[in-house]
């Protein structure tokens, strides 16, 4: 693989009919291509955003300040996620009809790893450390394919809890040239509180269009609720750092909803293609355009994939394959919790999953936790 370095971003998209364009219609001078990606296009930002995994034919590591490459792993995986500290590099292998959950660190005596049957198509932490990860298993009855669909919990441990969520089936395809199988994965977004998750549930065959619905489900209480149905298997949405809000695609716009009072706190126009959020402050990314809370920060191209560091200050972007880094632009204050202020924020949206306060009750209590 051969990799382009170049100084000025702005100029390869001018030549490709695209370009990065930042306040008062300035061209955005960005650093360089990083890496060629494979057709998945999986990467993953080290949280300090100087360094990034990505997978292009096996799994490789870039640190930025230098520019040193080492290659992880030959084989490509389904999914890769950094820990917190940065620390470790967590990847699922498919290996045959199994997948290997491999923790990475600087010591190869150190790493853990763990089989599961499951395909795993996306990764989280929770709080406790333990990894969450989506996993799908199919089974095949005559013409009908079953696919369950479950959440596995792994400490590290050789034991693996299962969640299941839900599970549903569709008839096997007359001709291999029309199998959709591969392209049934589910994803999932985790709340920046740790306890609540969306994911796509499919409501029809796949064959027949995959009507979809978002689903807001309860870690601790299990409780879920729906709250939107759509035709579109792209379909996503995407938590804000505050985790009362959610981005979410319309028809022809996109939305900064709070889910449970449906009260809409921002719009934008567009179709939701491509969406980014940053951690823990109001960074969005939204088919191409970078908005912070009020206003547009950097149009991009409309669909470029995106990914955040853990402070805001650095986004990688995904365009035709090809990595790259944008920075320079404002980032707005940090959303953060305390330890207790999670730790009650969480039970109290526990209350609200079972019903067992009020809407009113619950943004009463929020309030005087935030500000006693």
């Amino acid at each position: 693989m051969r990799l382009k370095l170049l100084c000025v971003l702005s100029l390869i998209l001018l030549c490709s009919g695209c370009a990065f364009r930042a306040d008062h219609s300035t061209y955005f001078a960005a650093q360089q291509v990083l890496a060629e990606l494979s057709a998945g296009q999986i990467f993953a930002v080290h949280p300090d955003g100087n360094s990034l995994a990505y997978v292009n034919d096996g799994l490789e590591l870039l640190r930025l300040s230098d520019g040193y490459r080492q290659r992880l792993l030959f084989d490509a995986p389904d999914a890769i996620l950094w820990s917190a500290d940065g620390r470790q590099l967590v990847a699922a292998v498919r290996e045959g009809e199994q997948t290997r959950l491999v923790q990475l660190t600087t010591a190869a005596e150190t790493r853990r790893q763990v089989f599961v049957a499951e395909r795993i198509t996306d990764l989280a932490w929770l709080a406790d450390g333990s990894l969450l990860a989506m996993g799908q298993s199919l089974e095949e009855d005559g013409s009908a394919v079953y696919v369950q669909v479950q959440l596995l919990i792994w400490d590290g441990s050789r034991d693996v809890e299962r969640k299941p969520l839900y599970r549903y089936s569709y008839l096997k395809p007359v001709f291999e040239e029309s199998s959709f199988t591969p392209q049934v994965v589910h994803h999932f977004d985790l709340s920046p509180l740790k306890d609540e998750l969306l994911y796509n549930r499919y409501l029809d065959s796949p064959a027949h269009g995959g009507r979809l619905e978002l689903v807001l489900y309860n870690l601790q209480t299990t409780r879920e609720q729906v709250l939107a149905v759509t035709d579109n298997r792209q379909f996503e949405a995407l938590f804000s750092a505050d985790a009362e809000h959610i981005l979410l695609p319309q028809t022809d716009e996109v939305i900064l909803l709070n889910p449970w009072t449906h009260k809409v706190k921002q719009r934008w126009s567009g179709s939701g293609q491509s969406l980014g959020v940053a951690d823990s402050r109001d960074l969005f990314l939204i088919d191409g355009r970078l908005q912070g809370a009020d206003r547009l920060l950097l149009q991009l191209p409309a669909d470029a994939k995106g990914q955040f560091s853990t402070d805001g200050a650095r986004l990688f972007v995904v365009v035709d394959r090809k990595l790259y880094l944008v920075e320079g632009y404002s980032v707005p204050e940090k959303i953060q919790y305390s330890d207790l202020e999670k730790l009650k924020l969480q039970g109290i949206r526990q209350q609200r999953s079972r019903e067992e306060i009020s809407l009113r009750e619950y943004y009463q209590t929020r309030n005087n936790i935030l500000h006693p």
